[in-house]
């Protein structure tokens, strides 16, 4: 998956964004790329080719498994045998690992992988039928954890079934085969995918809490997609951890050029703002963010920020949002229950905190809350 990273404060959260993608300006084929083209591809961005594997990348073995997987028949149904081939346990176990974001040539080795992996071994064993296939990104809320002071929302990546003229004929994902995932579907280039990889393996280091190996992964990152706004949310986040925050400011910026409304990337300027002591500058980003896509803990900031000011109504009404959002999540039945202690609704903290502890049945804040509101 595609990860988007935030840093969670009282008052502001940053955004990680776990596989995402962008609109190519360089549009793959669908076949397989040559080592020469992907070299070249790689050294036009600024990057070096040693630091960048081709995803898509094939090995003999992997062009005989796909001639055997797929078997016989058109493209559509050699695709399909291909994809029930990978997810049935029976001709080739392939096992769902959210935290691995591997190449096609590493999942075929490891036989596990997120959704980015799947991808990238689908593709590449049906490009090597011959199959025309694409990376595309599934524009749509992501789900959002959080992993020690970090939120990581997680995106989703699928394959295109491109027919010729760029039409877009079937979807193929770790899920479900079909065309209606929820959200609009943009493809990818290979070097986008690239770029992706990059991204969560800067995600990785940052959470392990190795910030400058983080900036560098993530500047190599936006050199092989500068289309792609959550790419730079991400390096602006790893670029304040180093304490740059001039450059951290610059990324976010340079990332709402290219995606003026981003989430992750209002989200995590808002985080910055507040670390610099501008509340004000702060809720301003916050208002700018398109609720539909907001994950849960952004409207939860929102919130906070509408707590802050006196808003209490309109806190709770965000947070109801944000739990309508991801049923599975406490926070926002956290907030709910603060903010109705707060204007002297005991009877009501008490039920938000018990909803809280229904989802996160070892939370410690929840039980305080309880115990709080007999």
């Amino acid at each position: 998956m595609f990860m988007l990273p935030s840093a969670r404060s009282l008052t502001a959260a940053v955004a990680l964004a776990a596989l995402a993608g962008c609109a190519s300006f360089e549009p793959s084929p669908g076949f397989v790329v040559s080592p020469e083209r992907w070299r070249a591809g790689v050294v036009r961005r600024g990057a070096d080719p040693a630091e960048v594997p081709n995803p898509m990348a094939l090995t003999p073995e992997m062009k005989t498994a796909a001639r055997e997987l797929g078997g016989i028949g058109t493209d559509e149904e050699k695709l399909g045998h291909l994809r029930a081939a990978l997810l049935d346990g029976r001709g080739f176990t392939f096992e769902y690992e959210r935290g691995s974001t591997f190449s096609a040539e590493e999942a075929f080795a490891n036989r596990r992988g997120n959704c980015v992996s799947f991808t990238n071994l689908f593709i590449a064993l049906g490009r090597s039928l011959g199959i025309r296939l694409q990376a595309a990104l599934v524009s749509a809320r992501g789900i959002s954890t959080r992993e020690g002071d970090l939120i990581v929302t997680y995106n989703h990546m699928v394959a295109v079934y491109v027919a010729e003229g760029g039409r877009k004929e079937k979807v193929y994902d770790f899920y479900r085969t079909g065309d209606d995932l929820g959200g609009q579907l943009t493809l990818l280039d290979d070097w986008a995918v690239a770029a992706i990889r990059a991204s969560n393996d800067g995600i990785s280091h940052l959470n392990r809490g190795e910030y400058e190996a983080s900036v560098h992964d993530l500047e190599l990152a936006v050199k092989l997609d500068p289309h792609l706004g959550s790419l730079y949310a991400n390096l602006g986040l790893a670029r304040s951890r180093t304490g740059d925050v001039v450059g951290a400011f610059a990324a976010i910026r340079k990332g709402l050029e290219v995606e003026p409304h981003g989430a992750a990337l209002l989200q995590n300027l808002a985080a910055l703002y507040v670390s610099e002591g501008k509340p004000a500058e702060a809720r301003a980003a916050l208002e700018a963010l398109d609720l539909r896509w907001a994950s849960p803990y952004a409207l939860i900031v929102r919130g906070d920020f509408e707590m802050r000011g006196g808003n209490v109504k309109g806190a709770i009404r965000l947070y109801h949002d944000a739990a309508s959002a991801d049923s599975t999540l406490a926070d926002p039945w956290l907030a709910i229950a603060r903010a109705e202690l707060a204007r002297g609704r005991p009877a009501a903290a008490h039920k938000a905190a018990r909803k809280a502890l229904k989802r996160d049945p070892g939370n410690t804040e929840a039980k305080q809350l309880l115990d709080a509101t007999p």
